[in-house]
């Protein structure tokens, strides 16, 4: 027969389980034909049996499941940990609430701060390469007077021979006379800046605001008018180039200044028409 709380073979006609100590009245269930008898002993009429040792319940085997849930759960913790960790180290950055003896980055602040001084400096770097490419090989011919004014301080003395004007012209201009003599023609190798100066006789008596009145400024972009009170000036521009002409008018002598460079060379005209112009005169 069986226990039916435990389940354990015990001998038929047994009161109590011998592995459990439970009452076996009425709840045992019948040990099956082909079983082998047991050897224990049974009570017989008129004996008194007395209750076996009661026996620990037996049991039933932990499940493993648990285990190898938490150590899987504790795998990927650990994996997290980890990853986590070795980006922080990697990124310089310092997670909440865990110090890591890692070369301290700076603050948010400092950190945009230099990746904005940074991407700064890239922008510089490809706005310098763009500019690079786009100005001449040559710079004192883009940026006229190039890295030293000196063309304002060595100079010379022009004198027309044929006409009482002159003007100081800057020694690193070349000289073209004209062929009668009456002007000369210069021009700077390095930035193509044209200095022309041509005189003749004032043979009808005009003024200089006669001149300047009957001059045609029509359709001259840019136009620039000024007048004195024995000359005048008128300086536009055509395309690219722009043309400043100065006429001193006397009695006897009609004589202009005729300057021409280009936009690129704008800040070497405006410092010659300042400091060369003024030494423009008629004799």
């Amino acid at each position: 027969m069986f226990c039916q709380k435990c389940g354990q073979q015990v001998p038929d006609g047994s009161t109590f389980c011998t592995h459990c100590g439970a009452s076996l009245a009425g709840g045992s269930v019948p040990t099956p034909t082909a079983a082998a008898p047991t050897s224990a002993p049974t009570s017989g009429p008129g004996l008194t049996q007395s209750m076996p040792p009661v026996a620990p319940a037996p049991q039933k085997p932990k499940s493993k499941a648990p285990i190898v849930i938490a150590v899987a759960c504790a795998a990927v913790v650990l994996l997290g940990g980890g990853t986590v960790f070795a980006l922080t180290v990697l990124n310089g950055s310092k997670s909440s609430g865990t110090q890591i003896s890692v070369v301290d980055t700076g603050s948010s602040d400092e950190q945009d701060s230099s990746a904005k001084k940074k991407s700064d400096k890239s922008k510089s770097k490809e706005s310098s390469s763009s500019d690079d490419e786009a100005v001449p090989e040559d710079e004192s011919a883009y940026y006229g007077s190039g890295d030293s004014d000196d063309y304002l301080t060595d100079v010379h003395t022009y004198t027309n021979d044929m006409h009482p004007y002159s003007m100081s012209i800057p020694n690193r201009f070349e000289m073209e006379d004209t062929p009668n003599g009456s002007g000369a023609r210069y021009e700077d190798p390095e930035t193509g800046f044209v200095i022309n100066l041509f005189g003749y006789v004032n043979v009808n008596d005009e003024t200089a605001h006669e001149m300047f009145v009957d001059e045609d400024t029509s359709g001259k972009a840019d136009l620039y008018t000024a007048e004195g009170d024995n000359w005048y000036v008128v300086s536009w521009r055509e395309g690219d180039t722009i043309i400043y002409e100065k006429t001193i008018v006397t009695d006897s002598t009609i004589a202009t200044a005729h300057l021409e460079y280009s936009t690129a060379n704008r800040d070497m005209g405006s410092k010659i028409i300042d400091t060369l112009l003024p030494t423009f005169q008629v004799d």
